[in-house]
């Protein structure tokens, strides 16, 4: 892959920001430390990562996504996250090409750090990330296109990485039940790009002009960072309902009457207890392999579905 050779050509005309002198005389052939004291300080949004050198790993081949921020919700991480995993099986999938130029990157960076991007600014995107079926001038041409069109489409050109993630998943037949909750992460991330619903910056700039102490100085009082930390709290623990930033998504109360400290003990599990868990666990599985989606008999809590 000569893009990926200039790469790491790129890296290795730097020298090393640290090294330890232990470290400096190794074997090359069972040894990885030179290259990833080098390749271990230059990422920005995704980081390449070769396997160990160590054969007997079972490590392989990895692309790490660093750009995520914590959202407020698990339902939020959780949509982020999947989004990224999805992603990168469709890459793989589809066999798709997604190189842009680290001189795009870095001013998609600057444009993303200004406010309110994900609606006032463009990004540069790879044009087509598939060869094109009808022959184009540049086939690793670029174009600035908004956060929805990335996700949605852009013409005929560019069909969207959330259609693609559907189609991926409708050729692996992804079950009803995944799929629908595959739908509602989708479209809280479209909805978030339209700007149909707030990102959560926006959502907490709203509550900090909003408050009756600030004064539109950008000082933010004490009072007013104790109830925005306290209002992000009420949200993230299912007490505060924000429409404005999750749309009809219920996030469910965070429960601690039921909640109780299990240390992780030595204790010896009996031989008719372990007995008992194994047949009800291994009968659970046996039906469910075999279709039956009832309740096992002869559970914990006396022919109780288990958890």
């Amino acid at each position: 892959d000569e893009v990926l050779a200039q790469h790491i050509a790129h890296l290795f005309v730097r020298d090393p920001l640290v090294i330890y002198r232990e470290r400096v005389e190794l074997d090359d052939e069972r040894e990885t430390d030179h290259f990833e004291n080098i390749q271990s300080t230059n990422w920005q949004t995704v980081r390449w990562k070769p396997p160990p050198a160590k054969s007997d790993s079972h490590i392989g081949w990895r692309t790490e996504f660093r750009s995520m921020e914590v959202q407020l919700t698990d339902f939020e991480n959780a949509a982020f996250t999947v989004f990224v995993v999805l992603v990168s099986r469709v890459i793989l999938a589809f066999d798709l090409n997604l190189y842009l130029p680290l001189t795009k990157v870095d001013e998609n960076m600057r444009r993303a750090h200004l406010r309110d991007a994900v609606l006032q600014q463009r990004f540069w995107f790879r044009k087509h990330m598939a060869p094109p079926e009808e022959p184009v001038d540049d086939p690793d041409a670029c174009e600035e296109m908004s956060v929805l069109e990335i996700l949605t489409g852009k013409g005929d050109h560019f069909p969207g990485l959330i259609p693609l993630i559907f189609a991926y998943l409708e050729a692996i037949q992804c079950d009803p039940e995944t799929l629908e909750l595959m739908r509602s992460y989708m479209d809280l991330l479209r909805r978030r790009a339209s700007g149909q619903l707030a990102t959560a910056a926006r959502w907490m700039r709203a509550r900090v002009a909003a408050h009756p102490s600030y004064r539109g100085d950008s000082r933010v009082p004490d009072d007013v960072a104790y109830d925005l930390v306290k209002a992000c709290a009420d949200v993230a623990e299912g007490r505060l309902r924000a429409s404005e930033l999750l749309g009809e998504q219920p996030i469910p109360p965070l429960r601690t009457d039921d909640a109780y400290y299990v240390p992780l003990m030595r204790r010896t599990i009996a031989r008719g207890e372990r007995a008992s868990l194994l047949r009800a666990y291994a009968a659970r599985y046996s039906a469910e392999r075999d279709g039956y989606e009832g309740e096992v008999e002869g559970g914990p809590g006396g022919g109780e579905s288990l958890p």
